[in-house]
């Protein structure tokens, strides 16, 4: 009897741009989701509990815990273009181990243009979901992730280009061929 192994061996590749592109959006909808929601309840939750708590010397200071929690909320715009490189890092790695058949080329730019239309499409869904009166304010607290997703098209695209260069000059040091 043979065993096998648990974790099975998967090569990444091109499909993994998807994963990216849905990862990037998610992560920003539900930071400004996030932001707006507790916007809204920010100030009846603390009037609430202000009066709630028991008159006299207290440890506990609700506005400036409340205060924390918005300040690390925004913080995560702050932190986005980590996230923007430990997933174009994923994407480089799964990228070097894929199949060096020249046709993947040709693959390789549908999938581009498949990945550009995904990207113009969710840029402009977020656009008019910040764009609306309710999320007006709230957006303006997330300026490096807006930035991100106004040119969204335009940083996946020098992603493939970067990720490009590197898995083929990768591939020249090493001596094998495209």
């Amino acid at each position: 009897m043979e065993l096998r192994p648990i974790i099975k061996t998967r090569k990444s590749g091109f499909e993994d741009a998807f994963f990216v592109i849905a990862i990037i959006f998610t992560i920003v909808i539900f930071l400004v989701i996030l932001a707006k929601v507790w916007g809204d309840i920010y100030p009846t939750l603390s009037d609430s509990l202000t009066s709630a708590t028991p008159d006299g010397d207290t440890t506990f200071n609700v506005s400036s815990t409340f205060e924390g929690v918005d300040s690390t909320i925004t913080m995560f715009d702050k932190l986005f273009p980590l996230v923007l490189i430990g997933l174009f890092g994923f994407v480089l790695i799964g990228a070097s181990i894929y199949a060096e058949h020249p046709i993947m080329l040709f693959l390789g730019l549908i999938i581009l243009a498949v990945v550009i239309l995904l990207a113009v499409i969710y840029a402009n869904i977020y656009n008019q979901i910040t764009q609306t009166e309710q999320f007006s304010e709230t957006t303006s607290d997330f300026g490096i992730s807006n930035i991100f997703m106004r040119y969204l098209p335009y940083v996946l695209f020098l992603m493939f280009i970067a990720i490009g260069a590197v898995v083929l000059w990768s591939r020249s040091k090493a001596g094998t061929s495209l």
